[in-house]
Parts: C-alpha cells; sequence; structure tokens
C-alpha cells in the first residue's frame, strides 16, 4: 500500500537521501522522495508500519505533517 507523507523541514537533495535511507533501515521501501514537494512516498504493508516511519523520520531531525 503506497502512502504519502508531507514532511516538515526537508529543504535539499541531502535530506531526500538521508530521509530514504533512515525509512529504509527502518524496514518500509521508500518509493520516492521530493525536497521540493516536501514529501515522501513508501510503500508499506499495513498501518502498523507507521510508528517506525514517524520514529524514524523523527530520528534524523524532521516530522511528518
Amino acid at each position: 500500500m503506497k502512502k504519502t507523507l508531507k514532511i516538515k523541514g526537508m529543504h535539499c537533495a541531502s535530506c531526500e537521501i538521508l530521509l530514504k535511507e533512515a525509512i529504509e533501515e527502518a524496514g518500509t521501501k521508500v518509493v520516492s522522495a521530493s525536497q521540493t514537494k516536501g514529501e515522501i512516498v513508501v510503500d508499506m504493508k499495513g498501518e502498523n508500519e507507521m510508528p517506525a516511519i514517524r520514529k524514524a523520520i523523527e530520528k534524523e531531525g524532521y516530522s511528518v505533517v
């Protein structure tokens, strides 16, 4: 199931890479990341992955809006 997450604080290509790596290390595939749109699209197996995704994002200093 693909889900688009709005991310507060993304402002460059390095942010995209950092967040993509953090989310994938948490076990969820990232379909795309766009700092211009301020969003990341993830491919989740279920909503139960959301807490780990949110934690990975927040650990890097960003937040899900």
